[in-house]
């Protein structure tokens, strides 16, 4: 750092002063007024004396010279506050690597490698805790630690603990479907897509049901995609009703359900939702949520929703989604598979079965470079 100090008539004066010597990034240290001296008629005046500094090491040039020069000194000094920021991130992640690491683990280089890599895809610390525990309980000593792939197989474990499976119905049952979840994660196009697939993919008979008589043109959105679709569509606003669609239509292969999106901070909603779910017949419900959600509110709607007694996810928007990590975290922290994925508002191309490969592309996307960068040197 370097420092110098100035004397002038005023702070206006001296400010100039030190924007001259030592440029616009210089930083006022300290700033006091002189007693008048004794001498001649300047310094029987009060004066200003102020301290100044640039917090880099480099020699103080005069503010015109720096105009020649700024951009090379900018770019340097931009890499060397990358390079900075590289060495704290690194410090700190050792550091939270420590409290989650046992001491034994914490100075083993194969597992900091790994909980470098599990850190790397975005993972949460007492998810990164658990897998840990797991790996090294089941590490085979005689197995050569150079022979290993870190990023491999923290991959591999990582998605181990994630479940996926579509329902699968056999051919003289019927499957009832209903899509549940909060309002504006694509519920009923995803249901479209579905419906789809069953009917002029592969065959089946389709019939749809909608319980959305609230949001504006629900119905007439439905109605517009089993038109094209050619199969019937029903609308109901109670229990009573839902149970007459669906004994309607009980010839039907699958029967696709249609719900209200409720707010997850809603019970009453949720639970108002429920009764009208209580029928008689089967029914799968899936929970329908947005890969750009955060985590805490997917922990947040799962937790509402639990009420409803889905079994499995529907995961939406991934192709909006830059870091997947909020719900990789979210499925890692579930019982419940993760049936389908969305990727778009195509009908019915923009879906596909929820499997370990996409999972492995979004869990990865970036991540190999981001691990480079910080010095970790895992491939």
């Amino acid at each position: 750092m370097n420092i110098k100090r100035f004397i002038a008539r005023n702070a206006q004066e001296a400010l100039r002063m030190v924007k001259k010597e030592m440029g616009e990034d210089a930083v006022i240290l300290k700033t006091r007024t002189l007693a008048p001296g004794s001498g001649n008629s300047v310094e029987k005046r009060s004066r200003i004396e102020v301290t100044a500094a640039i917090d880099y090491d480099a020699p103080v040039v005069s503010f015109r010279k720096r105009d020649h020069t700024g951009a090379r000194e900018m770019m340097e000094r931009y890499k060397d506050m990358e390079s900075q920021v590289r060495e704290i991130k690194a410090l700190l992640w050792s550091i939270e690597a420590g409290t989650i690491l046992k001491s034994e683990p914490f100075f083993d280089h194969s597992a900091r490698e790994q909980y470098a890599c599990l850190k790397g895809f975005g993972l949460k610390g007492h998810i990164i805790r658990s897998l840990m525990e797991e790996t090294m309980a089941g590490i085979n000593p005689r197995v050569e630690k150079a022979e290993q792939e870190p990023m491999k197989q923290c991959l591999v474990n990582v998605l181990k603990k994630i479940k996926t499976g579509a329902p699968v119905a056999g051919d003289s049952e019927q499957s009832i479907q209903a899509f549940i979840g909060p309002t504006g994660v694509g519920k009923t196009t995803t249901l479209a897509k579905l419906a789809a697939r069953s009917a002029i993919e592969h065959g089946r008979s389709v019939a749809l049901i909608t319980l959305d008589t609230y949001r504006i043109a629900a119905v007439s959105q439905l109605e517009t995609y089993a038109r094209i679709m050619g199969v019937p569509m029903e609308v109901a606003s109670n229990r009573s009703e839902l149970g007459k669609a669906v004994a309607k239509h009980r010839d039907k292969d699958h029967i696709f359900v249609d719900t209200v999106g409720r707010s997850p901070r809603d019970s009453r909603e949720i639970n108002e939702l429920l009764e009208m779910l209580k029928i008689s017949q089967a029914i799968h419900a899936y929970l329908v949520l947005s890969a750009t959600t955060d985590l805490h509110q997917l922990l947040l709607a799962e937790k509402t929703f639990n009420a409803l007694l889905y079994e499995s996810y529907i995961f939406t928007k991934l192709d909006e989604v830059e870091d997947a990590s909020p719900m990789v975290n979210f499925l890692l922290c579930q019982k419940r598979p993760v049936s389908y994925f969305t990727m778009g508002q195509k009908v019915p191309e923009d879906l596909e079965p929820a499997s370990k490969k996409t999972l492995a592309k979004m869990i990865l996307s970036g991540k190999n470079v981001m691990l480079d960068s910080l010095g970790y040197g895992v491939h």
